[in-house]
């Protein structure tokens, strides 16, 4: 990692999402990022900068018992784990159903997890987006 300290908070959160993620099912680091508030104290228009990128540097130290395999870039590819070649989230992924290109892409239409709108009730600490009580959640998964 950069030396970055990132607030427990926020990778308290980030764990809790990729936790929800059901086998079978991915989500990218900005779709999970998108779910997280800012930080108190953190500048609300540099935070929509970083999002993404420091949900990456928690996935890069989370816990064993958080299933990382399930989080993936935004065109859908594997990302490397420190330590871990790609050919381990490849394997874990394809176990759990996920179809993994030989490009190491992954079809997000087919694969990526959208919490449903009784998932958004049980953690309200947590963003839905926009439209969700009008809307309702779609819960693919």
């Amino acid at each position: 990692m950069t030396g970055l300290r990132l607030a427990p908070v926020f990778r308290t959160q980030v764990y809790q999402v990729v936790g929800a993620i059901p086998a079978g099912r991915v989500m990218t680091y900005g779709q999970i990022a998108a779910l997280i508030p800012p930080p108190p104290g953190v500048d609300l228009r540099g935070y929509e900068h970083v999002k993404a990128r420091w949900v990456g540097y928690a996935m890069a130290e989370c816990p064993e018992e958080v299933p990382w395999q399930r989080v993936v870039n935004a065109r859908g590819r594997i990302s490397l784990r420190p330590g871990e070649g790609p050919e381990v989230q490849r394997l874990l992924l394809s176990d759990e159903g996920v179809v993994v290109g030989e490009d190491g892409r992954i079809d997000l239409t087919r694969h990526t997890w959208e919490p449903g709108q009784e998932w958004y009730a049980a953690h309200p600490d947590l963003l839905p987006p926009p439209g969700m009580a009008s809307a309702g959640g779609r819960d693919r998964g």
